[in-house]
C-alpha cells in the first residue's frame, strides 16, 4: 500500500494531467460530433475529409470529387495532406466523420502532454509545467480548430510539439518521426520545420541535426508546392491567388514580399491584422516578449496568414493557426525561464505568473467556444433532433451503395460523402468571405445534374430567404424535369431522383 501511495505521490502531476487530457478528449469529441449531428458542419471541410478517407479505405487512394472540375481527382490536386490516409484503416472499424472527429480530439489533447514535457525540460517545475499544459487546452486556437470539423494540419500542432521536445532532449530519431508526421499534414509545413532547423542551428547550436532538418524541410516544401500539387492539378496551387499583390508563383511571391517592404508594412499595420496578432498573443504575450526568437520560428505561417487576402486566415474560428500554436507555447515557456534566471526579474516571477493566469482566463472568456453562457462568444450548440437524424440515417442506408452519385445541400454533405462520387448542391456559407461573386457561384447551378439523387435540407433553404442563392438553386431543381421528388418533406428532408 505504501508503494502505491508513493507511486501516486511521485506521479501526481502526471496523473492530474492525464485526467485533464482525458476530460478534454471526451468533451471535445462530444462537442465536435454533436456539431456534425446537428447539421452545423458542411461540405467544406468535413464532407471533403470524409470522402477522401472513405475512398482511401476502399482502394481509391486520396480520391475526392472536385466541385470545380466536376470529376474525381487526387487530394494532392488541392493540398498535400497524405496524413489523411493513416485514418483509412479506422474506417474499416467504423466508417464516418465521427471517427475523424474522435481521433482529432485525442491527438490534439495529447499535445498537452508535449507542452508539459517541454515546460519540464526548461523549468524543472512540475506545478508550473502543469499549468502551461492546462493553458494549452484552454487556448482558443486549439479549441476552435478542434470544433471546426477535421483537418490534417490541425494534427500538426501536436506533431510539432513532440518534434520540439525530442529535439531538445536530443532524441533525434524520434524527433524526425514527428517532423515527418508534421510534414504530411500540409504542403507548407516544410517552411515551419525549416525555420525550426534554423533555430536549432543558431540558437540551440545543434549543428548536424539542424542541417538535416533544414535539408529535408526545403526538399519537401519545394517538391510539394512546385511539383506534386501542380502535377496532380495540372496548374499552379489554387491558393496562390490569395497573394496576387506579390506574384503568381511561390518564387515570385517570395521575391515580391522582399521587394515591396512598404506594401508589407501597409498590410501588417491594418486594423484586422493587428487585432489578429493581438488575439494570438494575448494569453502568452507576457512571457513571449522575453523569448521572441522561439515565436519567430512560426514566421512563415504568420506571413501566410497575414499577407493573404483571404480574411478567414486571420480569423479565430478555423484551423489556420495550427502550426503557430507550438511556437507560442515554446516562446512563453522559454520566456518564463528567462524571468526565473534573471536577477532583476526573478523576484517578480509570481507577479508575472499571476498575470499569465489572468490573461489565459481573459483569453478563454473572450474567444473560447465552450457551451458556457458566461463566455463572450460561446459556440451555438444546437440540440440533436432525433427524428431528423433518423430520417437522414434512413436515406444514408437507402443510398449506401457507394457507386450511387449523390448531391446534397452542404450541411448534409458529411452524411453522404462516404462514396466514390459526390456533388455539393450549394456553396457553403464560408465562401462568402472569399470574395466569390454571385455570378461565379451561379455558374455551378447545375452541378447537381451529375448526381443520381439530390438530398435537400429544406429547412435550411427556407431560413435563407426567398431571394437567396440557396432558394435560387432549389427553385432550379424543382423546375428541372430531369429530376422528380420521391421523398419529402419530412423532418426538413427532401429527396429528388434523376429520371432514367
Amino acid at each position: 500500500m505504501k508503494n502505491i501511495t508513493q507511486v501516486i505521490n511521485n506521479n501526481k502531476y502526471k496523473i492530474i494531467l492525464g485526467l485533464i487530457v482525458g476530460f478534454y478528449i471526451v468533451l471535445f469529441s462530444h462537442l465536435s460530433i454533436r456539431k456534425y449531428l446537428t447539421l452545423q458542419s458542411h461540405y467544406f471541410d468535413l464532407g471533403i475529409m470524409n470522402q477522401v478517407v472513405y475512398n482511401t479505405a476502399h482502394g481509391r487512394f486520396l480520391e475526392m470529387t472536385n466541385q470545380d472540375f466536376l470529376k474525381n481527382v487526387s487530394r494532392f490536386a488541392i493540398h498535400f495532406d497524405p496524413i489523411l490516409a493513416l485514418f483509412a484503416p479506422l474506417y474499416l472499424i467504423y466508417s464516418g466523420p465521427e471517427t475523424l472527429l474522435f481521433a482529432q480530439a485525442i491527438i490534439l489533447g495529447l499535445g498537452a502532454a508535449a507542452v508539459y514535457l517541454i515546460a519540464g525540460y526548461f523549468l524543472k517545475n512540475k506545478p508550473v509545467s502543469l499549468f502551461f499544459s492546462v493553458a494549452y487546452l484552454l487556448y482558443f486556437c486549439v479549441e476552435r480548430a478542434n470544433v471546426f470539423d477535421f483537418h490534417g494540419v490541425t494534427l500538426g500542432t501536436t506533431f510539432i510539439l513532440y518534434m520540439i521536445y525530442f529535439s531538445l532532449v536530443k532524441k533525434y530519431r524520434t524527433a524526425v518521426v514527428f517532423m515527418f508526421l508534421a510534414l504530411l499534414t500540409k504542403e507548407h509545413a516544410g517552411l515551419i520545420t525549416l525555420f525550426f532547423g534554423l533555430y536549432l542551428f543558431f540558437v540551440r547550436k545543434e549543428r548536424k541535426f539542424s542541417l538535416l532538418v533544414c535539408a529535408l524541410s526545403l526538399i519537401f516544401f519545394t517538391a510539394t508546392v512546385n511539383f506534386v500539387i501542380p502535377y496532380f492539378r495540372q496548374s499552379s496551387h489554387f491558393a496562390l491567388k490569395y497573394f496576387g499583390d506579390f506574384g503568381d508563383s511561390p518564387g515570385n511571391i517570395f521575391l515580391g514580399i522582399t521587394r515591396n517592404p512598404l506594401l508589407v508594412i501597409n498590410i501588417v499595420s491594418k486594423p484586422d491584422v493587428l487585432t489578429y496578432l493581438g488575439r494570438l498573443v494575448l494569453a502568452n504575450g507576457i512571457f513571449m516578449i522575453f523569448a521572441p526568437l522561439e515565436f519567430l520560428v512560426s514566421l512563415p505561417e504568420l506571413a501566410i496568414n497575414v499577407l493573404s487576402n483571404n480574411p478567414n486566415m486571420k480569423g479565430l474560428y478555423f484551423h489556420y493557426n495550427a502550426l503557430i500554436v507550438p511556437f507560442i507555447f515554446l516562446s512563453a515557456i522559454a520566456g518564463y525561464r528567462k524571468i526565473t534566471e534573471s536577477r532583476r526579474l526573478k523576484k517578480y516571477r509570481i507577479i508575472f505568473f499571476g498575470a499569465f493566469i489572468a490573461t489565459t482566463l481573459l483569453s478563454a472568456y473572450l474567444f473560447n467556444p465552450l457551451p458556457l453562457k458566461f463566455l463572450k462568444e460561446p459556440y451555438f450548440w444546437a440540440k440533436i433532433d432525433a427524428n431528423k437524424l433518423a430520417t437522414i440515417r434512413q436515406w444514408q442506408d437507402i443510398l449506401r451503395d457507394d457507386s450511387i452519385k449523390v448531391s446534397s445541400t452542404p450541411e448534409l454533405a458529411p452524411f453522404f460523402t462516404g462514396r466514390s462520387y459526390y456533388y455539393n448542391f450549394l456553396y457553403d456559407p464560408s465562401f462568402s468571405a472569399y470574395g466569390i461573386s454571385r455570378d461565379d457561384i451561379i455558374k455551378g447551378l447545375r452541378n447537381y445534374e451529375m448526381a443520381d439523387y439530390v438530398v435537400i435540407y429544406k429547412t435550411g433553404i427556407d431560413k435563407s430567404g426567398k431571394k437567396s442563392l440557396p432558394r435560387r438553386f432549389y427553385d432550379d431543381l424543382t423546375g428541372n424535369k430531369r429530376f422528380q421528388k420521391i421523398f419529402g418533406e419530412e423532418n426538413g428532408i427532401e429527396v429528388f431522383k434523376k429520371n432514367d
